[in-house]
């Protein structure tokens, strides 16, 4: 026996009623998908942030590591080269203390400080330092610095004429440039 109340109903409104439950159960399946989905895209999302926080304190790390090692290196190399200055400075306390002391004549004395001299010169050396020689040479900017200009006859213009404080390269760079008289 048919109902009643569907018997005057058309069959595509008792079929869309179907469809609709249908469509209800999909959507709600497509929306527990996306609760799924999205639910795994944070959990992915919160891995990476891991990932990216780890990385960033691991380079803050290393920073700080190279940093102190750069400082040590740098105190270690000055130290050492203070030790190795230590000599010098005593040959010249004593030097000093000696001439007080006695009476040297000019000769003695200057030969005492030549020989500190050539200690000094020969540490240095060691570690890299090399004058630039600059009377006669044409006047270089990237060398010299001119602290005055003199006419002289028979020189070329722009020649250095007089050295008042050397300049020194340490390895290929130039630490401290010349003071030069230059020819005009």
């Amino acid at each position: 026996m048919e109902n009643r109340e569907t018997k005057n109903v058309p069959n595509e409104i008792i079929e869309g009623d179907d469809t609709e439950a249908s469509e209800t159960k999909d959507s709600e399946a497509s929306a527990t998908e996306l609760t799924d989905q999205l639910r795994q895209l944070k959990l992915e999302l919160d891995e990476y942030k891991d990932l990216f926080l780890r990385k960033a304190a691991d380079f803050e790390n290393f920073r700080k590591r190279k940093q102190q090692e750069s400082s040590s290196i740098a105190r270690v190399t000055e130290e050492n080269l203070i030790i190795q200055l230590l000599p010098v400075l005593d040959d010249f306390e004593r030097l000093f203390s000696t001439a007080e002391e006695e009476k040297y004549d000019r000769e003695t004395f200057l030969r005492g400080a030549r020989m500190i001299y050539d200690k000094l010169n020969t540490l240095l050396t060691a570690r890299g330092l090399k004058p630039l020689e600059a009377v006669g040479q044409p006047f270089d900017p990237q060398l010299h610095e001119a602290v005055m200009q003199q006419p002289q006859s028979g020189v070329e213009p722009g020649t250095v004429l007089q050295e008042y404080a050397r300049g020194y390269r340490l390895g290929d760079k130039v630490i401290r440039h010349g003071k030069v008289v230059v020819s005009s």
